[in-house]
């Protein structure tokens, strides 16, 4: 499994080695100027290329300075590229299905929201991998619109079957699942078509993990926030991995979030519940993918899941560094879920 993934690998971790403390992000989030949050990002060798592109605190916004640090991403997952097989690269390819997937939610809700909105491109290196067009979703103003700019991806099937006869934009829940599980069957189908032994093992475990996590993740917050609906299946997605439909369907007719999350800690996942049951779901949901990925990445023998890994730790990191960026800004504290997650 490992020949010829060595490079790969070693390349990852160094990419990784730069990732930011507990400590810095600490530091971060307790200064008193935007300012001085710049200053210090500059001299942090995980994010100092991105820094050196933002502008003064009082042109700096929460989207300017998510391009910034997602172009930095970008940048190195195209460096990665130069040592995968070509084999391996309908794999690489899905941090970028993925974030077509983050462009096209975040356009169907500015027009739920009806906000519209120009903002910067993404790098023509990045451009010419995905078949979403994201500048025109970045500036549609109807659904007809966003359904356009997604012609010719994997998407685009699925978003054609939502539409409307008057014209209304989509529940966006159904939509988040529908895309999910577009992009799921999609990344199971290369998985088993091209993968076997420990590589497929891994992937699928890797995969089917995220699977149950967002399905728990959706009927908790059913639970929680829409105790009136009984129909769970438009929000959750059709694949089962150690979450076995029998649980699944248990949870949706326990009678209130509570249940849930004792029917939760009898399943493989019931570790992560029974200490943090108590934690924003979206913590959990991303400290499982943190953690897999961290083990693999640094553990793991050398793979393409090498690559997939570190990409997955950087976005995660990417979302931690906004977090405390915002926390100075606004004078508010960061949450501790962050830095206990980067601190493993």
């Amino acid at each position: 499994m490992s020949a010829g993934y060595e490079a790969l690998a070693t390349k990852a971790k160094a990419i990784y080695g730069k990732r930011i403390a507990r400590q810095d992000l600490e530091h971060l989030a307790g200064m008193r100027s935007v300012d001085d949050v710049l200053a210090e990002l500059r001299q942090l060798p995980g994010w100092s290329h991105a820094a050196e592109h933002l502008p003064q605190d009082a042109l700096l916004t929460r989207a300017t300075l998510e391009t910034a640090l997602r172009e930095q991403i970008r940048r190195e997952y195209l460096s990665l590229m130069a040592f995968v097989p070509h084999k391996d690269r309908a794999v690489m390819g899905f941090p970028i299905m993925r974030a077509g997937m983050d462009e096209i939610l975040a356009a169907l809700r500015h027009l739920h929201a009806s906000i519209y909105k120009e903002v910067e491109p993404l790098p023509p290196a990045f451009m010419s991998h995905t078949r979403v067009d994201v500048q025109a979703l970045r500036r549609c103003t109807t659904y007809d619109g966003l359904v356009e700019a997604t012609r010719g991806s994997i998407y685009h099937d699925a978003l054609e079957r939502l539409r409307s006869a008057d014209g209304a934009l989509p529940d966006y829940g159904v939509t988040e699942a529908l895309l999910n599980g577009v992009y799921y069957q999609k990344l199971q189908s290369i998985i088993r078509r091209k993968y076997d032994g420990d590589v497929r093992r891994i992937m699928e475990k890797s995969v089917g993990s995220q699977v149950d996590m967002l399905n728990l993740m959706h009927i908790l917050r059913m639970k929680r926030y829409f105790p009136q609906e009984d129909n769970y299946l438009p929000v959750l997605l059709p694949y089962h991995y150690k979450l076995k439909p029998q649980m699944i369907h248990a949870m949706c007719a326990a009678p209130n979030a509570e249940a849930v999350l004792e029917l939760a800690q009898q399943t493989p996942y019931g570790r992560i519940f029974d200490q943090h049951s108590g934690e924003d779901l979206n913590y959990l949901y991303t400290a499982t993918i943190y953690r897999t990925s961290r083990r693999q990445l640094m553990m793991g023998k050398p793979s393409i899941y090498s690559a997939v890994a570190l990409m997955n730790l950087r976005e995660i990191e990417l979302k931690a560094v906004v977090s405390a960026v915002e926390a100075a800004k606004y004078q508010m504290a960061l949450n501790p879920s962050i830095l206990d997650m980067m601190d493993r």
